[in-house]
This record gives C-alpha cells, sequence and structure tokens, in this order.
C-alpha cells in the first residue's frame, strides 16, 4: 500500500470514528454569560456556561468560573471597558486548546439584536435612547434622557463655522471670576415677548444708552450734562444751582 493510500485510508477512518475532540483538546465553542463581576485592579471577569451548536446548555459541561473578560485598547487604565450583561452569549476559546486557559475571544449579539446603524455610520449605544453616533454624513449625535458632566482640567475652545442654538427647559447657570463678550447682544423674554433683566452688581457704559419705555430708579446721580428732549416730571422737590431757559 502506497502512502497515498494510507493516508486516504486514515481520513476515513478518522471520518467514521468522528472522535470527540473536546474530551482531550480543547477547540472554540458557544458558551453564554452566567455572571459578570466588577472590576478587581483594572481586569474584569464572568463565569460562562459553554453551550451546544444549537446555544441550548451542553448539560455534560460545567460552568467555567472567572474567564477574564476582553478590553479593547492596551496600556496603563487605558480601554473601552462594557462588562457584559447575564445571558449575552460568546466565544469561549482555550490557549493552546488548554481546557486550564480559557478565554472569551468575543461576544455574540445573536438573540439580543445588535443596534441599528447604516452603511458608513458609527454607534455607541448603551440602551434606547442612549447613544453616541457619527452617522454617514459625519454628523456627531449624543443622546441621553439623564445628566450629562464634562470636566476640563484646562482650557476649552469651541470653534463653530456656521450657527449653534441651545434650547434649555429650565435654568442655565454660569459661573465664573470673568465674562468677556464680544459681539452685538439681542435678548428678549419668551416668545419674543419684553422679558425681565435682573442684575446686582456695578455697571460702567461706554457709549450712548437709549431706552424705549418708562426708567425708574431710586437714585440717579449725573456727574457731567444731561440733555432732556421732552418733558421732566418730578413727585418730588427739584434743586438746581442756577438755571437757564423757560419759566419755571
Amino acid at each position: 500500500m502506497g502512502s497515498a493510500d494510507l493516508k486516504a485510508l486514515l481520513k476515513r477512518v478518522v471520518e467514521i470514528a468522528m472522535p470527540n475532540l473536546r474530551a482531550y483538546y480543547r477547540v472554540v465553542r458557544k458558551a453564554k454569560i452566567v455572571a459578570t463581576y466588577p472590576s478587581e485592579d483594572g481586569r474584569y471577569w464572568a463565569d460562562v456556561q459553554p453551550l451546544c451548536n444549537d446555544d441550548s446548555v451542553d448539560e455534560k459541561e460545567p460552568v467555567i468560573p472567572r474567564v477574564e473578560i476582553p478590553i479593547m485598547w492596551a496600556g496603563p487604565n487605558r480601554g473601552v471597558v462594557c462588562p457584559p450583561l447575564v445571558d449575552s452569549l460568546c466565544d469561549l476559546e482555550y490557549y493552546d486548546g488548554d481546557p486550564d486557559y480559557p478565554r472569551i475571544s468575543n461576544f455574540r449579539w445573536t438573540g439580543n439584536g445588535a443596534p441599528a446603524c447604516e452603511i458608513g455610520a458609527y454607534v455607541i449605544h448603551h440602551s434606547d435612547g442612549t447613544y453616541i453616533k457619527i452617522d454617514a454624513g459625519k454628523n456627531i449625535l449624543e443622546i441621553t434622557p439623564a445628566n450629562a458632566t464634562t470636566r476640563i482640567g484646562t482650557d476649552m475652545t469651541i470653534e463653530v463655522g456656521g450657527s449653534k442654538t441651545e434650547t434649555i427647559g429650565n435654568l442655565w447657570t454660569l459661573k465664573c471670576p470673568l465674562i468677556i463678550q464680544e459681539g452685538n447682544v439681542q435678548s428678549s423674554g419668551p416668545g419674543g415677548a419684553i422679558g425681565n433683566v435682573s442684575c446686582k452688581a456695578h455697571t460702567a457704559q461706554e457709549g450712548s444708552l437709549q431706552m424705549v419705555g418708562p426708567i425708574v430708579c431710586t437714585r440717579l446721580t449725573v456727574l457731567e450734562d444731561a440733555e432732556i428732549g421732552g418733558n421732566l416730571e418730578t413727585t418730588g422737590n427739584s434743586y438746581a444751582g442756577s438755571r437757564s431757559g423757560g419759566t419755571i
């Protein structure tokens, strides 16, 4: 018998015997998460239940405890972390097929459904209504029904090539030692009506001041000239060091 014939015969014997390679050499198989542990010094673990190829629980295989969860990127305190929820599906592998060294190679969305994402887009999806997305048109969307916090250690610069619109449902609080504003300001009340402005500060005005409507003040001091184009009505006393013009 030639070597080619012997090889063909051995191949046929293996096909007929169909040995259970998993009994002594571990291969990639389906699994699911049955428990997830919080971070321990920057490492994450999960208990994994091996499955059959039809995603049913393999009753012959026990739960494998504390299998390390893969993290995207690497380096000291670097990476993208998203601990899997219980019942999430995954692929279970073994280093060199050694059953003493299991690893989760990736997670499978089958059964849960992956978030919707069109071709050319990118999405980080936490849950319905909470996600960060860059669509195919390079527009960035940040959506959350909860709160958002941004902390910048030093300076921050925002450049907007067109217009900027901010719609705030309640209060807008701005705290800083000095506010410098360059440009014209136009303000109104809700719906374009006349609103109110409250200011608790000393105000210095360089340039003219034009008021359309009444002005009420408890004390008015004019250090230089004051020109009044209409009538001046007072309800109290009026004192003058000198006067000229019409009669009183």
